[in-house]
């Protein structure tokens, strides 16, 4: 074969760089050139191809029109042919290709085959498919449209619409379910409406596809709906329970769209293709929720129009049962009653067919002088809208009836009134009523008088009428002795002692209201609560009070606010006895020390003063004397100490319990709060730390035994809103500030459980109580409240459930005083001594500890100030103490709980503890105590009970020796 020469070199060149492929077929439509771009068009190298038929890389669908293409030019040859057919690829897609062939012809003219090119025209065909769907689709949904606004009422109207879209989509079956529920609430969607292509079954009569539960085989569908998104696949990936449901209906693919009415899922349509298992491609589903869109717009245009025919039907059957008259008058002619309820049957004799059928009926049973009025009322009712208009008509059986008619005009797009409607109620009752009190103002004063309660009728701050029982309680005899006299002149009202309202807080003249001291003739004294109301008296404005005798009353509130106190010091009262046996236990004991001491050492000095003389030991016992002496001061000091504490509690518990609740004097708070916390220091040493957090505050005017009161119950509460057995994680704390000139601010904030918000707003009401059944009355905080009001103060709470509380109170003060405050010196620790046995004394009184370290004195005695450092001495030597000398009631661990952890971690050592109590105040412990075989000793201690019991443990040694 000969070298190709430059030209044809240059030509294939070119022919190499196009983009269009260049392609010659032979006779039998075999390649046998294709250049480069066929890689391009196609995936495959032109030597891959060429040498096999055209009709391989053509689409199986398009072969059939390319071969009968391929042989009418090779019949016919034109200059040129094109058409366009889809060419397979490499990856297995497709692509569409413009084909522009002409003949080859060889030398003599004789056709050899075909030669052209192929251009990819893909993207060009998809936009023009894209453009004649879109257009397809567009004229569905116009021609649903127009279907839909002439579609009748029912489930007919889906029929007609379901057609034109599922022709556009070329969908096998369209439908429409709408959800609802049965009566358990459960979700269930029936099939309402179906359209189906040729050849597809129809499942409208489905009997599976009415009341179908959505859950749980569709819960998927209804969350997924809701939300407003579609459910598009192919029914080969759907869930096992879905596709069962479709693929019984021979169903490949599937499209749901949600149908919302007011926003919330009523149901959805759904198409399906049976043929093809073809994805539904964004441009459809967008066009088609379009059409969803439309049909959702449809129910709820239908759901409104039912809800209006509800209504209409709703407001009749209210306007037929309703004890007022409902009418509706048309103002333009013909003039007519367009509806009048039945119930004017039996208010004016007169069936609404009568009104009917005489628009003039009202103008001629109207009272003559009512008459104008009516007229404005039905002619003019913009001018009355809203008013209330009192008109009198005559019955058919000729009683006159009063009707209060207030009408609404209706307007018409232009504003103009077409017609009234209005209400007409009778008030004949209520005016014959007016009629009789205003002709007889004697039956007011007949009612005045059978009153039990004092009454007097004012005009301009004077007394015009006084019934019998005002006369009795100011002392006259008769009323005419009043008459002319202002009340204000028989109440008195010390404000500074008793702040109140001031006399006319209304502003009119004689007006008196809250509890007031009344003044006798004879100068003493009834507490009364008046009540003031204005009223018309013989036609002209006054004033009618009335006052309540409540003295009794009030003396029977001062004793229960008394009785009130002392249950509060029978709530303390075993605590309080546990504060006063413990200084009172080493009082007694230091006191039966000295005695001893004091015994023993006058003996010892009778019976050696004749050898200490001839032995010259004289400056020696001295020594000795001088010695003993220091410690009796030391044991003396410590006895006073205790005995000025229990004089302190006693004189608090007196002070808090002493009925002088009518005097005021000028009161420290501080003193007050300072005494409380001692108090209920047994209260809330188990439970919480106390922290005082004072400002310098004045005094207040009050009753320091009703603030006493009042700040123990609230601390108190405070107390108990704790548990037991953490009081290092609680707090209790007391707060003072002076708010400003004439007030002081007192606050008792805990760390507690906090009170419900639903029951914050009632805790001041007596009776009242969030405790258990027989731990509070319900009384404590009403006192509390009855108190300080009447103080002219104010009490207040405010708290958050597991954060604790805060009760605030605030009173007003006078000017500051100085106030000095003494703190008693601590006794000084003394050194302990060791003897014959080991005993361990664990209590958090320091005097206790020494007096049991004297007491024991030939033994060696440690002493532990609480229970979780015993808990650790005994934990480091189980076997090291004879015998435990415990304290029941200890703050940081309890008598009962050092025990159970001894029990639990050195088993026996536990029978070696003597329990020690002041009082076993709480029900745990108490039943603890009965519980236990271990020996148990009361404050203050019987020593040699105490000696003794101690002896014997001694003498047995420790359970491991």
């Amino acid at each position: 074969m000969s070298e190709p020469s430059r030209s044809d070199r240059v030509h294939r060149q070119i022919i190499d760089s196009l983009d269009e492929v260049v392609f010659q077929l032979d006779t039998q439509g075999v390649w046998t050139f294709l250049n480069p771009a066929w890689t391009a068009l196609t995936g495959y190298r032109p030597e891959e191809s060429v040498g096999h038929s055209f009709l391989d890389s053509v689409h199986p669908k398009d072969r059939e029109a390319h071969q009968q293409l391929f042989q009418e030019v090779l019949k016919q040859p034109p200059a040129r042919q094109r058409f366009e057919g889809r060419y397979l690829s490499r990856d297995g897609g497709e692509r569409w290709v413009e084909m522009v062939a002409r003949p080859l012809r060889g030398e003599d003219g004789s056709v050899q085959g075909l030669c052209g090119t192929l251009t990819d025209v893909s993207e060009r065909r998809r936009t023009h498919d894209a453009l004649s769907q879109r257009e397809r689709y567009l004229g569905a949904l116009v021609e649903m449209q127009q279907r839909l606004l002439v579609a009748q009422q029912g489930e007919e109207s889906y029929k007609g619409v379901l057609g034109p879209i599922g022709q556009a989509t070329g969908a096998s079956r369209v439908y429409v379910f709408i959800l609802h529920r049965d009566e358990a609430g459960k979700v269930l969607v029936s099939q309402r409406a179906e359209w189906c292509a040729p050849g597809i079954s129809p499942e409208i009569d489905n009997p599976s596809l009415q009341n179908l539960p959505m859950e749980p085989a569709f819960s998927r569908w209804v969350e997924q709906l809701s939300r407003g998104e579609k459910i598009a696949a192919l029914v080969k990936d759907l869930p096992d329970a879905e596709r069962a449901l479709l693929e019984q209906q021979d169903v490949k693919s599937v499209l749901v769209l949600p149908l919302r009415v007011n926003d919330v899922l009523a149901g959805f349509i759904g198409f399906d293709n049976c043929v093809e298992a073809r994805p539904w491609a964004q441009l459809e589903v967008d066009l088609l929720s379009a059409a969803a869109g439309a049909i959702s717009l449809e129910l709820e245009h239908r759901q409104f129009e039912s809800a209006l025919r509800e209504r209409e039907t709703r407001y009749r059957q209210l306007a037929e049962n309703a004890s007022d008259i409902q009418y509706r008058y048309r103002l333009e002619n013909p003039r007519s009653f367009l509806f009048v309820s039945r119930v004017v049957s039996d208010r004016l004799g007169y069936s609404p067919e009568e009104h009917y059928a005489d628009p003039e009926l009202w103008h001629k049973r109207i009272h003559p002088g009512d008459l104008p009025a009516l007229t404005q009322l039905l002619e003019s009712p913009q001018s009355v809208s809203n008013k209330p208009v009192v008109l009198r008509f005559t019955c058919r059986d000729g009683r006159t009836r009063w009707l209060e008619h207030t009408v609404a005009p209706v307007l018409n797009g232009n504003g103009r009134p077409v017609s009234v409607e209005g209400i007409a109620r009778d008030i004949t009752d209520r005016r014959e009523v007016e009629e009789a009190l205003k002709m007889s103002e004697a039956s007011f004063r007949i009612l005045l008088e059978g009153v039990t309660d004092a009454a007097a009728i004012q005009r301009d701050g004077r007394i015009v009428y006084a019934n019998m029982a005002l006369v009795t309680t100011l002392g006259f005899d008769r009323p005419d002795q009043l008459v002319g006299r202002a009340l204000m002149r028989f109440v008195e009202d010390d404000l500074e002692e008793v702040p109140g309202p001031p006399p006319d807080p209304s502003g009119i003249k004689g007006m008196i209201t809250g509890e007031r001291r009344l003044v006798r003739r004879d100068g003493k004294t009834r507490v009364a609560e008046l009540v003031s109301l204005p009223l018309l008296f013989d036609g002209a404005p006054a004033v009618v009070s009335i006052a309540r005798d409540v003295t009794e009353q009030r003396q029977l509130q001062a004793r229960l606010t008394l009785a009130d106190r002392l249950a509060s010091v029978g709530t303390l009262a075993a605590g309080i006895a546990h504060e006063i046996n413990n200084p009172l236990a080493f009082v007694i004991s230091n006191l039966s020390f000295l005695s001893e001491e004091m015994r023993r050492s006058q003996l010892s000095l009778e019976g050696s003063q004749s050898s200490n003389a001839a032995s010259g030991t004289g400056p020696k016992l001295r020594q000795r004397a001088e010695l003993d002496l220091a410690e009796w001061q030391e044991v003396l000091s410590e006895a006073y100490e205790g005995a000025e504490r229990v004089r302190q509690i006693v004189r608090q518990l007196k002070t808090f319990s002493r009925p002088d609740e009518e005097r005021l004097s000028p009161v420290d708070i501080h003193q007050v709060l300072d005494s409380v916390v001692m108090m209920a220091a047994n209260e809330i040493r188990h439970r919480a730390q106390l922290h005082r957090d004072y400002a310098s505050v004045p005094m207040v005017m009050a009753n320091e035994g009703r603030l006493c009161q009042v700040f123990l119950n609230l601390v108190v509460n405070a107390a108990q809103a704790i548990p037991e057995g953490d009081a290092q994680r609680h707090s209790i704390r007391l707060v003072t500030r002076r708010l400003d000139p004439g007030r002081v601010l007192i606050e008792v904030q805990d760390s507690g459980s906090g009170i419900p918000r639903e029951a914050l707003g009632r805790i001041f009401d007596p009776f009242f109580t969030t405790k258990p059944v027989g731990v509070g009355t319900g009384l404590g905080l009403s006192i509390c409240h009855g108190i300080i009001t009447n103080l002219g103060g104010e009490i207040s709470a405010d708290s958050e459930m597991g954060k604790g509380s805060t009760f605030r109170v605030i009173l007003p003060s006078l000017e500051p005083r100085t106030r000095t405050r003494a703190h008693a010196a601590l006794p000084a620790a003394q050194p302990a001594t060791q003897r014959k046995g080991r005993v361990l004394v664990v209590d958090d009184e320091p005097g206790v500890g020494k007096v049991l370290r004297r007491i024991l004195k030939e033994h060696e005695v440690e002493v532990a100030s609480g229970g979780r450092q015993a808990l650790e001495r005994l934990q480091r030597e189980p076997d090291f103490f004879d015998a435990v000398l415990c304290d029941v009631m200890m703050p940081d661990l309890g008598g009962k709980d050092l025990y159970e952890a001894v029990r639990r971690t050195q088993s026996g050592l536990e029978r070696r503890f003597i329990f020690v109590s002041g009082g076993a105040f709480t029900t745990n412990a108490r039943e603890f105590l009965e519980a236990i075989p271990n020996p148990k000793l009361e404050k203050p201690f019987n020593e040699p009970a105490l000696r003794q019991i101690v002896q014997d443990l001694v003498s047995r040694g420790p359970s491991s020796r």
